[in-house]
Formats: C-alpha cells, structure tokens, sequence
C-alpha cells in the first residue's frame, strides 16, 4: 500500500493505491500536478483563474477548458435536480457572509464586520453552455463558485485515471472516491468522525466501491457580526443554512453525488433531509444533530474496529 498526501483545494489530499509497482506510484505522484491545475482553473482565490475570468466577464461568452466546462454542466445538472437548493451562483452571498478570503486568512479575522445582506433569487439568474465552442456565459448580477462540487469532481477524476492501474482511494478534504475492493479482494476502511470529539469516530464503514462524503457547519466557520458564520449557503434564504443538523454523511454510487446529497441533508434539516436522502437511490446517510442525536438509514452499518486487519483507516473530515 502506497499513501501520498499533499495540500490542494484548501484541503489536504490522500491518495492511497494498493500496489507496490513503482510504474504505478509513479502515475499517483502525478495527482499532486493535477490538483494544481484544477485548482487554478477552480479557485476563486486566484485571479487568473477560469472561474474569476468569467466572473469579471457577465454577458460575455468566455472559452474555457474542458475540466471546467465539465464541472460547469454538472454544477447546473445539481442545481436542477436539488430545485435549486445547490446551486453555483451563490459567490455573492457567500461575500456577504463574510466568506470572501480564502479560509486560511479568515481564522484570525474574528469579529469582522459583515458586508450588507445579499438576496439572492431564488431562480438564479441563467448560466449559458455552449457545447459547441465550449463557453460559459454568466448573466449581469450573477457571480458564480463551486465549492465542494469541484473538490468532489477532483477526487472523481483521479480515482477514474489512477483506477485503472491498481486499486485507489482519493480522499479530497473528506470527499473519498474508491475505485473497487482491495488487490486481496478486502473492502477499505473510512471511518466518520465524531463532530463533538475529533479524535474520535461515531462509525466505521467497510466500502468496497462507491463515494462517500461529509458536510458539516463543525469546522468551516467563522464569528462575524455577534453570530456563527459557515460556508453552506441556503438559496432560500441567501444565508448560511440555520438547521438542526451539525454534519451529515452520505453514501453514494460516486463522491460527486455524495457531496452533494450531505449539503442537501444538512441545508433542509434532519426531517426534510432524511426524507430527501431516503428518496435518492442507492444512497445511505448519516445526520449528526446540534444537540447530539444520530439519524441514519438502514444501511449505514457500523463496523466493530476488532473486525479489521490493521490497516490504514481513512478519515471523513469537513
């Protein structure tokens, strides 16, 4: 078993490929290039980036990359499938927040004061793909980020080339994509972290395939205007989501779309949530609540840590 771990996106990256073939490791070592690039396609931190040239552009078609206009199709397939709830024209109201540095640069801002409220509408102003000539174009008044979905794309993209080779986990900030089973036919280890205690895990789940992910209001989060701040955006209300739900995880056929369903469970709360989750196929969850209750579907099984081997376990972080 081989790990490589770097930072990208903000977050740290693991990468772990079960092989000892030093041609393969070689292609893993790669990943860290390929975080690089996407991420200054990505990144709204970076003024040269895909992302900020079509920002400053609205109401002109702006060309752009493949792996961008890639994550730009999926990013409106979700707003269209979650009614809206995820939707990537919500940079304006992530500023007002007060989200408007990367995170690092926030931790020593305490007790900033808040730009003025921004109401965003609830049907979002039209984001126009041209497949043909692989533009994007943004209308007046729209700003648009991506958020985990790029993240959870990043993490897709590199278990899809380095799965080809020899069994891969990517763990992107908590964002896990598995490629399959383990060379000795073995499931992986990923354990989910206890929001109140995080040198502790509530779970640990044995996949064999499949993403997982977490969204939570525990750790990305910042005191600003006599009130906690944190980055996931309700549409409906243009402001970080007030809900009762601390963190939820999601399983799922892959880690985009895990991504995804655990910001939708967290921004509707644990009894809209779970109804939604428990309508999405082959999808299981768990829902940390403010005040420490657990809810879960039925297949979200626990693992005894006794059961295992030793081997490496993979923690779900924020």
């Amino acid at each position: 078993m081989k790990t490589i771990t770097f930072n990208a996106m903000g977050s740290k990256i693991l990468i772990a490929v079960d092989t000892e073939e030093s041609k393969i490791i070689d292609k893993a070592l790669k990943a860290q290039d390929w975080f690089a690039q996407w991420e200054q396609s990505f990144s709204r931190f970076r003024v040269t980036s895909e992302l900020c040239k079509v920002n400053r552009r609205p109401g002109f078609a702006v060309k752009v990359s493949d792996p961008f206009f890639e994550v730009m199709t999926f990013a409106l397939h979700t707003e269209k499938c979650t009614n809206g709830l995820i939707t990537p024209s919500i940079l304006k109201a992530l500023e007002s927040a007060g989200y408007d540095g990367s995170f690092e640069s926030m931790i020593d801002q305490v007790g900033s004061v808040l730009r003025q409220p921004f109401n965003l509408n609830p049907e979002g102003q039209p984001i126009v793909l041209d497949e043909t000539n692989r533009t994007v174009t943004v209308s007046i008044g729209t700003q648009i980020d991506f958020g985990g979905i790029a993240k959870g794309w990043a993490a897709h993209q590199t278990m899809l080339r380095l799965g080809k080779f020899a069994p891969v986990l990517v763990d992107a900030g908590g964002d896990i994509a598995i490629s399959g089973p383990q060379t000795d036919g073995s499931d992986w280890p990923v354990g989910v972290a206890n929001p109140f205690d995080k040198e502790n895990n509530l779970e640990l789940l044995m996949l064999s395939s499949g993403g997982v992910a977490t969204s939570g209001r525990d750790y990305r989060r910042w005191y600003a205007h006599d009130t906690w701040q944190h980055h996931i955006i309700d549409p409906r209300t243009s402001s970080p989501a007030n809900t009762d739900v601390l963190t939820a995880t999601v399983l799922a056929d892959n880690v985009m779309d895990a991504e995804v369903y655990a910001k939708v469970g967290l921004i509707l709360g644990s009894k809209a949530g779970a109804e939604w989750l428990n309508d999405q196929a082959n999808t299981q969850f768990l829902l940390v609540l403010e005040n420490g209750t657990i809810i879960k579907s039925p297949g979200f099984i626990k693992k005894q840590w006794n059961e295992l081997c030793p081997q490496i376990t993979h923690n779900l972080s924020i």
